[in-house]
């Protein structure tokens, strides 16, 4: 019999759940779209739809607990939601730790899901006694701190919600817009839908450009997917500038979704770090890598955490 965490994951796109082992190896895992635009009810449906199969095809894994990565504020003492990003509707307020409770039928660990991702990072790394920063590229923009040896989140859980700061001219306050909504996977289809209409093209932006995948894939033959990329690695470079004289970290680390396509951006990122880094004469090149574990950090990570409150409880695994 082995033990594991059974870990979910739940994005604005899709929902991971996997059995992780105390070292944070992955022992199976499954996947399916969150249903976010549906709301909580959608999200529990479909992770109880990829549950079942996940546990049937691994009879000799004893689950000892439960975890989940999430999206949003987490208000771990109350185990709620606290605030969402509009993007997953009905999740603010949502009790989430109850209903996965329910679900698992164990105890739940539940956090942000990048600080899950950056928790698991570290551990992987090795950068414990590193301070380092988390940027997740996905559906959105998340994002974590870890700072003298524990990840931070803040007076009132806010800390390294990157994608919630704010950017846009200074005419107006109804002209501002969240960093996310350019910086991330569905920003990335906002770039180039923004340029299709600076070109006041007659095509329909959002049918040619429905999301960051659409433009990824029109690289080769699109010049506007490829200036709306240039301009996103530009902003992503000038987002890691800030943080570096904002925290000035050890390490960024880029993770998230859109780090899988990373050999299609990551070289002209570089070139943007190099160019900040001479134009404005940073002390140090800037220490930015991609995440080693991948989109499954979050999952990672969030099992991590509980095998850790496993530990402290002192449980017994031979029960």
């Amino acid at each position: 019999m082995s033990n594991a965490i059974l870990s979910y994951d739940i994005g604005g796109t899709k929902i991971k759940s996997g059995l992780v082992r105390q070292s944070g190896e992955v022992i199976d895992q499954a996947t399916t779209s969150s249903q976010a635009s549906t709301g909580p009810l959608g999200i529990m449906a479909a992770a109880d739809s990829i549950t079942g199969p996940l546990l049937a095809r691994n009879p000799t894994v004893k689950v000892c607990a439960g975890a989940v990565a999430t999206g949003g504020v987490v208000d771990k003492e109350q185990g709620i939601i606290g605030t969402a990003v509009d993007f997953m509707p009905g999740w603010g307020g949502f009790e989430i730790e109850k209903a996965f409770r329910e679900l698992v039928g164990h105890q739940v660990q539940i956090d942000n899901d990048g600080n899950c991702a950056l928790f698991a990072e570290i551990k992987s790394q090795h950068l414990d006694d590193k301070d380092a920063v988390l940027l997740a590229l996905g559906t959105g923009l998340g994002g974590a701190l870890y700072l003298d040896g524990s990840v931070r989140v803040g007076a009132s859980a806010l800390a390294g919600h990157f994608g919630q700061t704010l950017v846009g001219g200074l005419s107006a306050a109804e002209e501002w817009q969240q960093l996310e909504t350019f910086l991330s996977g569905s920003g990335l289809a906002n770039m180039a839908q923004h340029i299709v209409s600076e070109h006041d093209l007659n095509d329909d932006p959002e049918q040619l450009f429905p999301d960051g995948h659409a433009v990824l894939s029109a690289l080769p033959h699109s010049d506007i997917a490829k200036t709306a990329l240039s301009r996103w690695t530009r902003l992503l470079a000038r987002t890691c500038h800030n943080i570096q004289w904002s925290y000035d970290p050890d390490t960024i680390i880029i993770g998230g979704g859109m780090v899988e396509a990373k050999s299609l951006w990551w070289s002209e990122f570089q070139q943007s770090l190099c160019n900040v880094n001479k134009r404005f004469r940073l002390p140090r090149q800037m220490d930015v890598r991609p995440a080693q574990l991948g989109n499954n950090a979050a999952m990672v990570g969030a099992a991590l955490m509980a095998w850790a409150q496993l530990e402290m409880s002192g449980y017994d695994y031979s029960a």
